[in-house]
């Protein structure tokens, strides 16, 4: 792997934006609990636990999905009863909120060691808890820390039968696969104990996971131009950088690649190609814009999540570093890019740094 960091840049002009857990098994792993579930756990609601309202909910475009992902909540709060595990809940749910700028709790479902469930995004709700996963993905996190222990029993049977019921309900497809959330991102998640003890015993898991491929629509799909002058190569490839900036008199889009809220990623100069987005920049970087204003509203799921999945597969493919760093393009060039919200949601990914 090399150590050089890659900085994806992201920003937006006018109309566009730029993206660019020691204890053994307290309950024995076996298919058959995952299988054939004939009734599902309780599940405390969300009207039960008190949640606040949330601000935007987007149906999962993948359905039934193909990931579990499991969580711990990481910190040394733990419950063993309905009212303080709800407690828990709407704490998590705040911290999302107010600190995150997220528009609900992130997780489609939590566990407290009271062994009940608590609804968070629910079956068909786009999370906000793995990157590359949200949109293929029921999360489910077990409130408390388990680095260094397990959940206890009631707590390891809630999460069983929550699967199987997911299964049975036509909501996770029978051949699913579970990771936990270190797999998805740089983190600690779901604890060391829980991760190799009972996590990756789990029916399903999957030492290599990969989220679906981004649908990129290619430049002779949407009715591309030809462009005045061919684009020159990368002078680093892969790329370290992405970024992009106002419209000027350039020989072609400057942008490496575009995401419409639709889900769609749409190919500009595309792979290995210097862009005309970012004077510093352009030698070095891939330049995603998202299609839209951003200054007061962050891009939908299917934005993000094309996104997500674009830089994850320009990692896959060698065309972004694996240690590359994300900006927002304010932080390099005096402009408002990528507006407001955008820029908070994005200083809560993987890999932004608050020193380009």
């Amino acid at each position: 792997m090399r150590s050089s960091s890659y900085l994806i840049r992201l920003s937006t002009l006018c109309a566009f934006v730029l993206l660019l857990e020691y204890a053994v098994l307290a309950i024995p792993i076996d298919n058959t609990n995952f299988i054939n579930a004939t009734e599902c756990p309780r599940i405390v609601s969300r009207k039960e636990w008190k949640a606040r309202e949330r601000r935007c909910y987007e149906i999962m475009p993948v359905r039934p999905v193909p990931y579990v992902v499991v969580h711990h909540g990481g910190t040394d709060t733990y419950c063993y009863d309905q009212e303080s595990c709800s407690a828990i809940v709407r704490a998590y749910q705040n911290f999302h909120i107010d600190d995150h700028n997220w528009c609900d709790i992130g997780y489609s479902f939590l566990i407290g060691e009271d062994g009940n469930i608590y609804e968070g995004r629910g079956w068909d709700g786009v999370g906000a808890h793995a990157p590359g996963y949200n949109t293929q993905s029921i999360g489910i996190c077990v409130i408390g820390n388990f680095t260094g222990r397990l959940p206890n029993a009631a707590a390891l049977k809630a999460l069983n039968d929550l699967i199987a019921c997911g299964v049975s309900l036509g909501k996770i497809k029978n051949n699913y696969n579970v990771i936990g959330h270190r797999q998805a991102k740089a983190t600690e998640c779901p604890g060391t104990s829980f991760f190799h003890k009972y996590v990756k015993n789990l029916p399903g898991w999957t030492e290599h996971p990969k989220p679906h491929s981004p649908n990129i629509i290619s430049r002779a799909q949407w009715g591309a131009r030809a462009p005045k002058s061919p684009a020159l190569n990368l002078k680093l490839n892969p790329a370290p950088y992405n970024d992009h900036m106002n419209r000027r008199n350039w020989a072609d889009i400057g942008y490496n690649f575009l995401v419409g809220e639709d889900g769609n990623v749409y190919e500009g100069r595309g792979w290995d190609k210097q862009g005309a987005h970012s004077v510093s920049y352009n030698k070095k970087s891939i330049g995603i814009c998202i299609i839209g204003d951003y200054s007061d509203r962050t891009p939908n799921a299917a934005a993000v999540q094309a996104v997500t999945n674009l830089i994850a597969h320009g990692v896959q493919n060698r065309k972004i570093k694996n240690d590359y760093k994300l900006l927002g393009h304010l932080q390099t060039w005096a402009t408002n890019c990528p507006g407001n919200s955008l820029y908070t949601m994005i200083k809560s990914w993987p890999n932004w740094s608050a020193n380009p």
